[in-house]
């Protein structure tokens, strides 16, 4: 088996060279796969990854989550790498409580929004590196989400969003790796 750099590196690579038309196929998937999903009708306050670099597109989902009066949570990622949740206003244009990290990733304005009770979380959608059968996440290694996760509640449902060349038969997971409840696929839930 692969070590984990080896393995993300062959998939961020593949992952890297998808084209626009499969990354809008799989934002609008993923957003028509959710809907249906008793999780996400059931919750009513969603954490979701803003996409960077070709992972699963976002946009439709959180504007899903918008639509319909769902509380908003986005990420915001400090400087010893720990993920923060803010809480997004219903009102005006999501793109203006938006700033840019030194990363390159769209993040919550922390002087317009106001960081959230992890406890209200019910639902959180995030991305990944490599999946496996098992429900095992890999992440990119800096151990952001696995850090974040064990502060929420234990009910809090925890989805991640991958492309099918994403999930393999099984990838190296350590103990401090955080499982996810399930993983959606263009093609397939597992």
């Amino acid at each position: 088996m692969l070590d984990k750099i080896a393995i993300r590196k062959q998939l961020l690579d593949k992952r890297a060279s998808l084209g626009s038309e499969l990354l809008d196929k799989a934002g609008k998937t993923a957003a028509e796969k959710l809907l249906s999903m008793e999780e996400y009708l059931a919750a009513n306050t969603v954490m979701v990854y803003m996409d960077f670099r070709n992972e699963v597109p976002t946009s439709g989902i959180i504007g899903q989550i918008r639509r319909v009066g769902k509380k908003l949570i986005l990420p915001f990622t400090d400087k010893d790498f720990n993920l923060i949740p803010y809480a997004i206003p219903e009102e005006g244009n999501l793109s203006d409580y938006l700033i840019t990290s030194n990363y390159g990733i769209a993040e919550p304005n922390p002087d317009l929004c106001r960081e959230a009770s992890r406890d209200s979380i019910d639902l959180v959608i995030l991305p990944g590196s490599a999946f496996d059968r098992y429900e095992n996440r890999m992440g990119y290694g800096k151990g952001c989400y696995d850090r974040f996760l064990p502060t929420l509640r234990p009910d809090a449902f925890k989805l991640a969003l991958a492309y099918d060349f994403q999930v393999l038969p099984c990838i190296p997971a350590d103990p401090s790796d955080v499982k996810m409840d399930k993983i959606l696929t263009l093609e397939t839930t597992f």
